[in-house]
């Protein structure tokens, strides 16, 4: 058991809870708090969504101890007073709300987004309650209702509340000391193992949580590279401006993993050690030559990304080892970018991807890199294309040949698939529109 003490809806509080236990559990039956439901119970839904720092997180997904010293808000809090929030009037006002079971998790998000953003456009609420799913109001309803609600500023109410404790969180030092034990699995943001432990596809003793590593945060650049803390989550990198300037197509990758819930506690090591072939960041960590680099008690070692994956789901990570940082190379003057093809514009796995940096000089193609995710079992880039098409004349003569090469490249490296009768003319097509530079986005 674990002694844990954080915030909860504007008071302190303090339990002991189980090492695995998760937050939904934990609010549910030890606070008594049933606006938070479990749904699908893998991070799908949003019915269990509550607000951490004020920033929506899936509590089926959390660990409970993950809050210790932290700020954690339930649909609750906005009518602590007696008095309706003004966000809830909306929902009532614009027949926003039926069966109601969706609408604590979506009331947090719509309330999450407008403390940052009084006046948000369409656009910004349908990515804000992205994760939320309501299936009988219709989202048009809940659209027009965040639209009208006119929040009041809240002083100290809109002001995260964090406690000033001591979180007993283990150093690098004890976190590599602990893996050296069996059946012990790091947990960063758990948005993955989590799901995989309630399917019982894994046995777990324990859990390492390394999420409290500060020195596993931070994201600069040196001599040209940029470093990544392998604890940066998606929604940080996302907005990063060095990120955003200098490795645009992870910075769009980032922006299009999950659901805000999942970027919110979702990192980048932790997607890349998954080596899920549909994995957003890959593709554009590889046009950027990505470098790992791993610790163990034995010391440290980098590893190129494209050797790190060798195929789905598995790694050259060794078991008493930690990745902790990223190095890739910034990259300036390219015409970069990322597109996801999937069966939804939110919470979707990528059916395809293709991540690209391109810099053009007087109509000729300096440099060329592409990457393509979701297409073979283990990452995939276009080497002998890019190879082929650097230093060429941009014409449709070079990119066609160039697009035949990646394909050619595709079925050497995996055979013919029944998936490839519709990947690889929407491939094909992409890639054209991307070699010419057509708006693809």
């Amino acid at each position: 058991m674990k002694h844990i003490s954080f915030i909860l809806n504007g008071k302190h509080v303090s339990c002991e809870v189980e090492d695995d236990e998760l937050l939904i559990y934990t609010l549910r039956e030890r606070f008594k708090l049933r606006s938070v439901k479990e749904g699908c119970g893998i991070g799908e839904c949003g019915v269990c969504t509550v607000l951490i720092d004020n920033e929506p997180w899936y509590s089926c997904l959390t660990l409970a101890s993950k809050v210790n010293g932290h700020d954690v808000k339930t649909v609750e809090f906005l009518s602590e007073s007696g008095k309706l929030n003004p966000i809830q009037e909306a929902f009532i006002k614009e027949g926003a709300v039926q069966c109601g079971y969706c609408t604590p998790g979506m009331l947090l998000s719509a309330y999450s987004l407008l403390l940052k953003n009084k006046k948000p456009e369409t656009e910004e609420i349908k990515k804000a309650i992205s994760g939320n799913l309501c299936r009988c109001t219709g989202y048009q309803q809940i659209i027009e209702a965040v639209k009208s609600a006119s929040l009041r500023l809240y002083d100290e109410k809109e002001e995260v509340k964090k406690e000033a404790i001591s979180k007993g969180k283990n150093g690098i030092g004890e976190v590599l000391e602990l893996l050296e034990r069996p059946n012990f699995k790091i947990i960063a943001g758990g948005t993955d193992i989590l799901i995989r432990s309630k399917r019982k596809e894994v046995s777990v003793l324990g859990y390492v949580d390394i999420s409290g590593l500060d020195e596993l945060r931070g994201i600069r650049e040196k001599d040209g590279k940029i470093i990544i803390g392998a604890l940066e989550t998606h929604s940080r990198i996302s907005i990063d401006p060095l990120i955003n300037k200098k490795a645009r197509g992870l910075s769009l990758a980032c922006s299009l993993v999950g659901s805000p819930q999942i970027r919110n506690v979702g990192t980048i090591g932790g997607n890349i050690v998954n080596a899920s072939p549909a994995a957003d960041t890959i593709p554009p960590l590889l046009i950027h030559d990505a470098k790992l680099l791993l610790q163990s008690k034995k010391g440290s070692r980098n590893i190129l990304l494209k050797d790190f994956i060798i195929g789905p789901y598995k790694t050259a990570i060794e078991g008493s080892e930690i990745l902790t940082e990223v190095e890739i190379k910034a990259l300036e003057g390219y015409r970069e970018g990322y597109i996801k093809v999937a069966k939804r514009a939110a919470l979707s796995i990528a059916r395809l991807s293709i991540a690209w940096a391109i810099k053009e000089v007087d109509n000729i193609f300096e440099d060329v890199r592409i990457s393509v995710g979701s297409c073979t079992p283990s990452p995939f880039r276009a080497e002998d294309a890019e190879e082929y098409i650097r230093g060429k004349n941009k014409n449709e003569s070079t990119i066609a040949e160039g697009v035949r090469m990646i394909i050619s490249g595709i079925l050497d490296k995996s055979g013919m698939r029944s998936s490839y009768i519709y990947k690889l003319p929407v491939l094909e097509e992409l890639l054209f529109d991307i070699l010419m530079g057509r708006e693809c986005q």
